[in-house]
C-alpha cells in the first residue's frame, strides 16, 4: 500500500501576491512489516498511557515517569506498536501494544513487554 502526502506551502510577498508550492511524498506501507523508527507523537503517548496500568500490574511496580521516546508500527488486523518508554533515571522498557480496528470495539492491549532496556537499545519485533 502506498500513502501519498501532499504538502502545500504558501509564500506571500510584501505586495500581497502569493505563490503556492506543492511537494508530493509517497510512503510505502508493507502489511506485516515493521515501519522505520519514529519519534513518539502525542497520539503514541496517549496509547502508552492507556496501557500503563496493565504494565504496572504485570511488573508489580509503579511508574512516576512514563514517557514514550520512539516507536515502530506494524499493520496487522489493527495496529501493533513497539514503543520505547523512559521510566526514570536511565531505565527504559519496550512495550508491544495491540490496537484493534475501530469496528472491533475492543480495548488497546499490552501484548508483551521487555524490561532492563537502555536509551541505546533499538526497538525491534519481539
Amino acid at each position: 500500500m502506498i500513502i501519498r502526502h501532499i504538502y502545500v506551502h504558501e509564500l506571500t510577498h510584501s505586495n500581497s501576491s502569493s505563490i503556492l508550492f506543492y511537494k508530493e511524498m509517497d510512503t510505502i506501507v508493507i502489511r506485516g512489516g515493521l515501519s522505520e523508527t519514529k519519534p513518539a507523537t502525542p497520539e503514541i503517548q496517549k496509547i502508552v498511557d492507556e496501557v500503563k496500568s496493565q504494565l504496572e500490574k504485570k511488573t508489580n511496580e509503579k511508574y512516576d515517569c512514563f514517557e514514550a521516546v520512539n516507536y515502530r508500527s506494524q499493520l496487522v488486523a489493527g495496529s501493533m506498536y513497539y514503543v520505547k518508554v523512559h521510566i526514570g533515571c536511565n531505565r527504559y522498557v519496550h512495550l508491544k501494544i495491540y490496537e484493534p480496528l475501530p469496528q472491533m470495539n475492543e480495548p488497546i492491549e499490552l501484548s508483551d513487554y521487555q524490561t532492563g532496556k537502555t536509551k541505546e537499545d533499538e526497538v525491534n519485533y519481539f
